[in-house]
């Protein structure tokens, strides 16, 4: 391997544009003249090519070069949906979704929604709810859609774009329950997401 070694040659002739350059121990002087343009001058065979005297003369490092964005990083769209008409029910697990290894996640859209499709002898809560839980971390419900309407007709809906961002191993779960006494209600649910490498 050639050892090279780079002065700039600020305390000779007080000149910054002259540099010398010892390459396998032998002397490479360099001149930048604005009129004249560069000259080389020194032993055959020792003389770097242009790009090598560019670089030795004036080393630097290269500047650091930030990520591709989340949307380049080798994307891939999600998508989950549930819809049916039931009757009462206890919380019933409807849609789920992990996060892949190595992958994130940004959930783009959410929409949930209920409508009343025919009366309750009584009415009770009808609900959905939006469950997140972290990689190694207790489970939370964050979105609660409830109502205690028994009109036929009557709907409640949660529809937001506002982004989530899941990492690698989290879980995100819609859930559904009504404690009405018959009556139906019909459910409507959907997601959409981004993954990503992380």
């Amino acid at each position: 391997m050639q050892k090279v070694i780079v002065k700039i040659m600020r305390d000779v002739a007080k000149n910054p544009s002259v540099v010398e350059i010892l390459k396998d121990n032998r002397k490479v002087t360099v001149t930048f003249d604005p009129n004249v343009g560069m000259t080389v001058e020194g032993p055959q065979g020792s003389i770097p090519s242009i790009p090598e005297l560019l670089q030795m003369a004036y080393p630097y490092t290269s500047p650091l070069v930030s990520r591709p964005a989340w949307y380049d990083r080798n994307p891939k769209p999600i998508a989950k949906s549930y819809m049916v008409d039931a009757g009462p029910h206890v919380a019933t697990q409807r849609i789920t979704y992990t996060v892949p290894p190595d992958r994130v996640c940004m959930v783009e859209m959410t929409a949930l929604m209920m409508l009343r499709l025919t009366v309750a002898a009584p009415v009770g809560r009808a609900a959905i709810i939006l469950k997140y839980t972290p990689l190694d971390q207790a489970q939370a419900s964050i979105v609660y859609l409830e109502h205690y309407d028994n009109t036929p007709g009557f709907a409640t809906q949660f529809i937001t774009g506002s982004t989530l961002t899941l990492f690698s191993g989290d879980i995100l779960r819609v859930d559904t329950g009504d404690t009405s006494t018959g009556g139906t209600i019909s459910y409507k649910i959907g997601l959409k997401g981004t993954e990503f490498d992380a």
